[in-house]
């Protein structure tokens, strides 16, 4: 009975204090916003009246304890940025409605989280209390911590791990792509890497893997690898994150005939031009030579009155990649035959054979009907 009887003077003191109980209205529509741009927050209230006070609060410890804002239109922090205040809340009337709208400016990564819309009664349980919340987002544009060295050294055939971590909200999606244009190690043009998943991408000659947080492992790097690797971070928070990663691959010497069959009228002091493409780090000591069909011996090949030995310069031409021509001058019969460029370094050596014939007519560079030699675009 004196339970009963002290619940009813309650809530007749409740009456006198408030004609009729207050309450939040909507719900708070979520806010997302970039870093730096301002975001607005609506909670709106009918039956406000004094003592009732509207607050906002958010949670701004690992504790969970609440951070005030304000009170009614009173903000209770006092943060200044760039000269204006971090927060303002302005009041809104429409007809039995009111509308607090919390302002929040320069919004940085610990501006989001969840703020609280409550009232405060006085002479009630806080639990009681009527609440909404509302979700701000702040959207912030990618960073990139590469862990991987700006440069990379390495042998043919050994394994590689590049490293790249991006930051930002939302989480940004990392890919990886060739500086150089050409196809990955595992035959694309770019990979993106995948969230909590992890796979292999395989080729003849090599594997790929690729795994959370940016990691790109390739397995038996090949020569054709070298060249600049990009890991681009981006979630469409402008401007996307780049970081560049220079791979050198250190390798015996690749040698490949530009054209490997030359013909040449003989006894009409016309010239011969063989070419040869070699690359290699560290860079090979190139040696022609020419085989005697009867012995099978190899002479090499001097720079003399017979022959000009000459490196070209060529824009087309990659890194580790150098042009050679040996022109064999006032074609004779003997001159026919087997020749070849050979390229050596300490990791081995490799070697182009070029084989030239008889012909009747003029072939060459200055005969009237026949243009320059082409790179070949397989050439690792």
């Amino acid at each position: 009975m004196t339970n009963v009887l002290s619940i009813v003077v309650f809530s007749s003191m409740l009456c006198i204090v408030f004609a009729v109980r207050p309450e939040i209205v909507d719900d708070i529509l979520p806010e997302v916003k970039k870093q730096g741009q301002t975001a607005y927050l609506n909670c709106s209230v009918i039956n406000l009246q004094s003592p009732a006070q509207l607050q906002w609060i958010k949670q701004i410890t690992p504790s969970g304890l609440p951070g005030y804002i304000s009170s009614d239109e009173t903000v209770r922090v006092d943060y200044v940025v760039e000269g204006r205040r971090k927060y303002d809340v302005v009041k809104y009337r429409s007809n039995n409605r009111e509308m607090y709208q919390l302002i929040i400016r320069s919004l940085t990564e610990t501006d989001a989280g969840n703020y609280t819309c409550q009232i405060y009664l006085p002479n009630q349980n806080y639990k009681e209390w009527p609440q909404k919340l509302g979700e701000l987002t702040v959207q912030i544009a990618p960073t990139i911590k590469g862990t991987s060295a700006l440069r990379i050294t390495v042998q043919e055939g050994q394994n590689i791990t590049l490293n790249c971590d991006a930051n930002g909200i939302p989480a940004p999606n990392i890919t990886w792509k060739r500086g150089d244009g050409f196809p990955l190690p595992n035959g694309g043009f770019q990979q993106r890497v995948r969230e909590n998943k992890r796979y292999l991408l395989l080729k003849p000659a090599a594997v790929t893997v690729f795994d959370k947080g940016g990691i790109y492992n390739v397995y038996q790097i090949n020569a054709i690898d070298r060249g600049q690797f990009i890991c681009i971070a981006d979630n469409n928070v402008k401007p996307p994150a780049s970081y560049t990663v220079q791979l050198e691959v250190r390798f015996s010497p690749y040698c490949t005939a530009v054209q490997d069959t030359v013909g040449q009228a003989q006894n009409r002091r016309f010239h011969a031009k063989l070419e040869c493409l070699v690359a290699a780090n560290p860079r090979a000591e190139v040696i022609w030579y020419k085989e005697y069909k009867s012995t099978q011996e190899k002479e090499q090949i001097q720079d003399n009155d017979k022959y000009i030995l000459e490196q070209q310069d060529d824009q087309r031409l990659k890194v580790n990649e150098k042009w050679y021509t040996l022109s064999i001058k006032n074609v004779e019969a003997n001159d026919y035959g087997d020749y070849y460029c050979t390229g050596k370094n300490e990791y081995g050596e490799n070697q182009a054979k070029f084989k030239l014939f008889e012909t009747e007519e003029c072939r060459g560079q200055k005969c009237p009907s026949v243009g320059a030699g082409k790179i070949p675009i397989k050439f690792p």
